[in-house]
């Protein structure tokens, strides 16, 4: 690996980050399911195996589709563990979109599709800020009604 590959890759996964890490922001700062380590976490990772299975496609031609493959029953575990049921509601759907989301990005930004990376990225921040900024007065109403202190 010479200099400008090893530059490459770090910036690749550092993009990721940075987006990973604004996403886990407006996560944590709303007190949701996983914050910026997590989803940081996600993004890098998404990146490192989509770079090894490009490496991997030298040699093997099936590598990127079987990697696509296992990465994404991964992020579906990952994504089920932030999903809970309480009674009649579900809490966790959109953190379990935001890490879906997330290594997406991440595989976008390390297959050069760094604009749609990015994009994505910022499309997802602004909907999960304009989505928690209004009250759901539903979910209020019922957790009143299960709370009565």
């Amino acid at each position: 690996m010479d200099g400008w590959e090893a530059l490459d890759i770090l910036m690749r996964l550092c993009a990721a980050g940075v987006i990973g890490a604004a996403i886990g922001w407006e996560r944590r700062a709303h007190h949701k399911a996983i914050g910026i380590a997590g989803m940081v976490l996600i993004a890098v990772g998404s990146v490192t195996y989509m770079l090894l299975a490009t490496h991997l496609s030298e040699t093997d031609a099936s590598a990127v589709s079987r990697t696509l493959q296992g990465f994404l029953s991964g992020i579906g575990f990952l994504g089920g563990a932030v999903i809970f049921k309480s009674g009649f509601d579900v809490k966790g759907i959109k953190a379990a979109a935001a890490i879906w989301i997330t290594g997406a990005l991440g595989l976008a930004i390390a297959t050069s599709y760094w604009g749609l990376g990015v994009v994505v990225g910022v499309v997802t921040v602004v909907v999960l800020l304009i989505a928690d900024s209004f009250p759901d007065e539903v979910r209020e109403a019922k957790q009143e009604q299960e709370d009565p202190q």
